[in-house]
């Protein structure tokens, strides 16, 4: 038992002598080799400046397309439709033959007139022919009374106003008979053909349809309504494009050839026009369109990265930096375009902010910055 423990205490004296001779080694010239870390240096943050230029974008409106000319080809006269030259979907030009309508009285009113401007005529003749043989008459002294020659110039002058009123009833009457040739006004299609031959028109409601319809079709008009807002932004012969559903991913362009320069009170908007060529025909009258119509605005906007914009529940604003140190300036967004956002508030064009706008930076705090690569 004695032996025992006397082995249990040499055991532990050895090792409490190992520990301490290990302690005393640490001790020594090895402290040299520890190695302590250095702190970490702060990473700049990114600026970027504000920059200036006039926000330009696309504003996209309905549209109605229309043909440029349009109308309805009505009699002018009480008659029956004789011919028809023209029916729907027929191209026709200017001064092209319609229609032929009949109405006899018509005829004869015309034959008379002829008639009768004649006999005028040829009364005329004869009393202009009496009233020189006796003008030269006259020169022989005593041959022919004063009266006579009068008379006779009287009767010649008359003749001469019944052969002017005689030609003006003629032409009238030519005029009225000339209605019963319907012509086209101008070059385009016929779109609608309502009545056939033998049909009673006339004019002053006796027949509600008109004969037919035309339209200009390779040449038409863009009709469109642009808000208040933006009327500042639409000018004259400014090129603008549209798309129809017809032709899904292909884009017509036309010409702003007229401008209201009115506002519509129940609209608040001005009516334009924009001037479509249609060569082949393929745009028809009453498509709708989309309208991609560019605005600017009238003066230069501020521009900034959209990150560099922090939005909170009680602000929003962006970090400027001045002097080394932040500076917050509060903000009211508007338009964005390719990354940028416009931004109106107490900023002027190069002044300096955060690329990366950031929650945890107080006002007047001291940031390292640098700038950033575009």
């Amino acid at each position: 038992m004695n032996t025992a423990h006397s082995f249990f205490q040499s055991i532990l004296g050895a090792c409490l002598l190992t520990s301490v001779s290990f302690l005393a080694s640490c001790g020594n010239g090895d402290t040299k080799e520890v190695v302590t870390e250095a702190p970490v240096k702060e990473m700049p943050y990114d600026v970027v400046p504000v920059t200036g230029a006039q926000p330009t974008r696309s504003l996209s409106l309905p549209g109605e397309l229309d043909s440029y000319y349009q109308t309805d080809i009505y009699p002018r006269v009480s008659s029956y439709i004789k011919r028809l030259h023209a029916d729907i979907g027929d191209p026709v030009r200017a001064g092209q033959l319609l229609a032929e309508l009949e109405a006899p009285e018509l005829t004869s009113a015309l034959s008379e007139a002829s008639s009768q401007l004649k006999a005028s005529q040829a009364s005329y003749s004869s009393s202009r022919a009496a009233y020189h043989r006796l003008l030269v008459t006259s020169r022989t002294a005593g041959a022919v009374s004063p009266l006579n020659l009068e008379q006779a110039h009287a009767k010649a002058l008359s003749d001469s106003l019944l052969v002017a009123a005689g030609r003006a009833h003629y032409e009238a009457a030519s005029q009225m008979a000339g209605y019963l040739r319907i012509t086209a006004p101008f070059a385009g299609v016929v779109t609608e053909r309502n009545l056939a031959p033998g049909a009673f028109v006339g004019p002053g409601g006796q027949t509600a349809l008109p004969i037919f319809k035309i339209r200009q079709l390779n040449r038409l008009r863009l009709r469109l309504a642009v808000p208040e807002a933006y009327v500042g932004s639409i000018h004259l012969h400014d090129s603008v494009g549209f798309m129809v559903r017809t032709f899904p991913g292909e884009t017509f362009t036309g010409i702003i050839n007229r401008l209201a320069n009115s506002v519509r009170p129940e609209t608040r908007s001005e009516q334009i026009e924009i001037d479509v060529p249609n060569p082949k025909n393929r745009l028809r009258p009453g498509m709708f369109a989309t309208v991609s119509l560019p605005v600017t605005a009238a003066k230069s906007s501020l521009f900034v990265p959209r990150s560099s914009v922090v939005s909170t529940a009680e602000r929003t604003y962006v970090i400027r930096i001045v002097n080394g140190r932040a500076d917050l300036v509060d903000v009211q967004k508007g338009d964005e375009s390719g990354g940028q956002i416009q931004v109106f508030g107490s900023l002027k064009a190069g002044d300096v902010v955060l690329k990366a706008g950031n929650e945890e930076i107080t006002n007047e705090e001291p940031l390292q910055v640098e700038l950033a690569s575009r």
